[in-house]
């Protein structure tokens, strides 16, 4: 999702280079019966099950520390081997302590059996973790024989969580919501289409148009060597709506054409020679708006925008091929009184449009204060908006991912996962733990508002529970870790990398909740760079760390490293990173993406405008009016206490792009009845009663496609479906009223002829 260059995709691809992979995910359960040696060997048997499933690399829990205390302290004085949480023993107290909230939570109700995972581990992994997972209430039930009370159930049923499982489902779930959304999308959208016009033909010329520019689409961007992503699988859906709205246009005014007395072959022939400049023009509008999305950082929404672009425009060729074919083929007659109400129903909707239209033409002063007002309140709220920066509430939040991160977020302190790589020495020596150990103090001492890190682990405090016991105190750090390194390779592997020369990293794993607003996270964030770049910029840190520091860094005069502070990103000698960094990253990049992507489209529709009409003016009249609604939406969601997620941050610059199809109608319209002699007044009247019709028409398609999109278990998915729907209704409104008063009130009050009109352009 990052550009290769990208600081935060550097940083988190140097903690998998270093540790071996950082994916892991966590098998968490109940068991009333953990501190017992029956909970001990069931906790067991479940770590070898999933150390067994391919794509396992290593596993930690309860069990395996406590075969590791056993090596470590192999007999007491009573010559039993002591137990993980067996009490008065200092060596199991210590580990208890430091593991509690990774391996099996504080109060010792819960179990966790994690999981790392190998480098490009196969799909089949995460699959076959759920389905044990699902079984393991069944798979370790006890026999009510063996049971004191039988009533009283031993292991509740048991949770997956982490990033690999997130994506996994969330991959899943976008997927099966992409061919839902894509079956039912179309059939509703044929219904509006049908419903309509009464016409079977152009729900035929639908169909072909949504079949032939989705495989031609896929074609190209296998062609371009892109693939789908998570944000891709709407493609049917959005290809939908994009042909729909030409159809209805394309509808509207062959039974115009129709009515009028035209025969079949002259109504087919003025509704395409009428509309084929402006239904080109409005997709290539639409596929402006998705095309400045390229110029986002995150590859899947750059990806996304030039796939739509492309369907838009092959949408375009799809009507210029097939629709004097389709137009062309015997209609199925329905009930003339059908037929006798969609005509009447079609003129009174007529009449309201120039009624509405003829309203804001008499009212030009009202309308700029109405449009004054909506920017004004779009100010406001997008200024009271906030940032979503948990992934974890792109689900439903009664969904099972939810309620499972949910649960360790109570029982494990925090499901919030990340990390710092620090440079160590090739053999870790006391001088060099005890400054990590005075970091990971001053970490722990962070407070905003109220919240802090609920768990700061590495191997400095593994050396610490170590050195209580007589015999391993008297050894060396690196021999009481070369010690652990054989008991708990796993543990040891995933905090230490493997020596390069005189250098390693070190890790630091940090646990934090979730579900955190975004100023409290950020401000998170930032306190633990300051405090790690605090202590890694001290003359203590230098001197243990000498032999560690990169070549560069060891130029620069030691009383510099301690004044100036060095941003954590491009730092080598520390960074902060970790799936909480740079989801939060991403999110921060998306707002600022979409600020970027809109002023694009801004500009990209108002040239094609420009282009369309002959006029910079008009250009800007049309364009002006139609950027209020997506400001107006996204003031809504500050206002509601909403967020911007990462459906929010893509409409800006693709509802201009959509809404921006009926302002091209109507110009259109506009400049035909100008070129006649008309008063600005008539012809804005005129065109609002022409174009106002199949507007309507399509936004509703629109609002019915897009409203579909809402129905997503994906809450970005759902989000942009609601939020494009919403920005289109009131887009329409401003179609139908603003834009015409500001065309009128900034045209000339005169009729023109037609060489005048050329020659200004219009």
């Amino acid at each position: 999702m990052f550009p290769a260059d990208d600081p935060a995709y550097l940083a988190y691809r140097e903690l998998q280079e270093e540790f071996g992979g950082n994916a892991v995910v966590m098998l968490v359960y109940q068991d009333s019966e953990l501190t017992a040696d029956a909970g001990i060997e069931r906790n067991r048997i479940m770590t070898e099950k999933v150390a067994a499933i391919p794509g396992v690399k290593g596993v930690l829990s309860p069990s395996v520390l406590n075969a590791a205390i056993s090596k470590l302290q192999p007999l007491s004085i009573l010559n039993r081997a002591p137990t993980l949480f067996q009490q008065g023993n200092q060596i199991a107290e210590g580990l208890d302590e430091l593991f509690a909230g990774y391996t099996h939570s504080g109060d010792h109700s819960h179990a966790a059996v994690v999981a790392i995972l190998t480098p490009g581990y196969p799909p089949q992994t995460i699959e076959q973790l759920k389905k044990f997972t699902k079984n393991v209430q069944k798979a370790m039930q006890v026999p009510a024989t063996e049971r004191p009370d039988s009533a009283i159930p031993i292991i509740n049923e048991a949770v997956l969580v982490g990033e690999p499982v997130l994506v996994h489902d969330g991959f899943e779930l976008i997927q099966k919501d992409g061919k839902q959304l894509a079956a039912t999308t179309v059939i509703l959208l044929s219904l509006v289409v049908f419903l309509s016009l009464f016409d079977l033909r152009f729900v035929a010329l639908s169909m072909l148009l949504i079949l032939w520019s989705t495989v031609l689409t896929q074609a190209c961007m296998v062609w371009i060597g892109s693939s789908l992503s998570l944000v891709s699988t709407i493609l049917t859906a959005i290809i939908t709506v994009i042909s729909v709205t030409a159809v209805l246009h394309l509808g509207v005014r062959f039974r115009n054409a129709q009515n009028r007395g035209h025969d079949q072959r002259s109504a087919t022939t003025e509704a395409i020679a009428l509309l084929v400049m402006p239904i080109l023009w409005t997709c290539m509008t639409d596929a402006a708006g998705f095309a400045a999305l390229s110029v986002s950082q995150i590859l899947p929404i750059r990806e996304f925008g030039i796939m739509i672009a492309i369907s838009a425009i092959a949408v375009c060729l799809a009507i210029m091929l097939f629709s004097p074919a389709l137009m062309m083929l015997p209609n199925f007659r329905f009930h003339d009184r059908l037929d006798q109400q969609q005509k009447r129903f079609s003129r009174a909707l007529r009449r309201r449009c120039i009624r509405l239209a003829d309203s804001a033409i008499r009212a030009p002063r009202k309308c700029l204060a109405v449009a004054v007002l909506m920017a004004v309140i779009a100010v406001i709220g997008m200024g009271r908006a906030e940032t979503e920066t948990s992934f974890l509430n792109n689900f439903d939040s009664e969904s099972s991912v939810v309620s499972a991160y949910q649960e360790v977020e109570t029982e494990f302190g925090g499901a919030g996962v990340w990390d710092i790589i620090l440079d160590s020495p090739a053999e870790l020596n006391k001088s060099y733990l005890e400054q990590v150990r005075l970091l990971e103090r001053d970490l722990r001492a962070i407070n905003i508002d109220g919240e802090g890190l609920t768990k700061v682990l590495s191997l400095a405090d593994a050396d610490q529970v170590a050195s209580r016991s007589a015999f391993s105190a008297l050894l060396s750090p690196s021999s009481r870790l070369s010690a652990m390194s054989v008991v708990m390779p796993v543990f040891y592997d995933a905090l230490l990398s493997q020596p390069k020369g005189d250098q390693r990293k070190l890790r630091i794993m940090l646990r934090s909740r979730e579900q955190l607003d975004a100023k409290t996270k950020k401000e998170m964030i930032k306190a633990v760079e300051r405090v790690v770049q605090q202590h890694v910029s001290s003359q203590a840190w230098h001197e243990v760390t000498s032999m560690a520091v990169n070549p560069t860094t060891a130029k620069v005069p030691r009383q510099t490293a301690e004044n100036v502070p060095r941003d954590p990103a491009s730092d080598k000698t520390a960074q902060v990173t970790g799936y909480y960094v740079i989801m939060a990253d991403l999110i921060n990049q998306l707002v600022q993406d979409q600020w970027r992507c809109f002023a694009t489209s801004s500009t990209l529709i108002l040239l094609l405008l420009w282009l369309a009409t002959g006029n910079v003016r008009l250009a800007f009249v049309a364009l002006v009016p139609n950027i209020l609604p997506v400001f107006l939406v996204l003031s809504l969601v500050g206002f509601t206490g909403g967020k911007i997620n990462m459906g929010a941050a893509m409409i800006a610059a693709v509802s201009v792009g959509l809404s921006i199809d009926g302002s091209v109608h109507f110009l259109a319209g506009f400049q035909r009845t100008r070129r006649r002699y008309h008063t600005a007044q008539a012809s804005s009247r005129h065109a609002a009663g022409r174009t106002g019709v199949p507007i309507l028409f399509a936004t509703v398609a629109l609002m019915v496609g897009f409203g579909v999109m809402s129905t997503s278990d994906f809450v970005p998915t759902a989000t942009f479906g609601a939020l494009v729907a919403s920005t289109l209704a009131i887009g329409t409104v401003v179609n139908l009223t603003l834009l015409p008063a500001f065309v009128v009130w900034t045209s000339p009050k005169q009729s023109v002829s037609i060489s005048a009109a050329r020659a200004a352009g219009i």
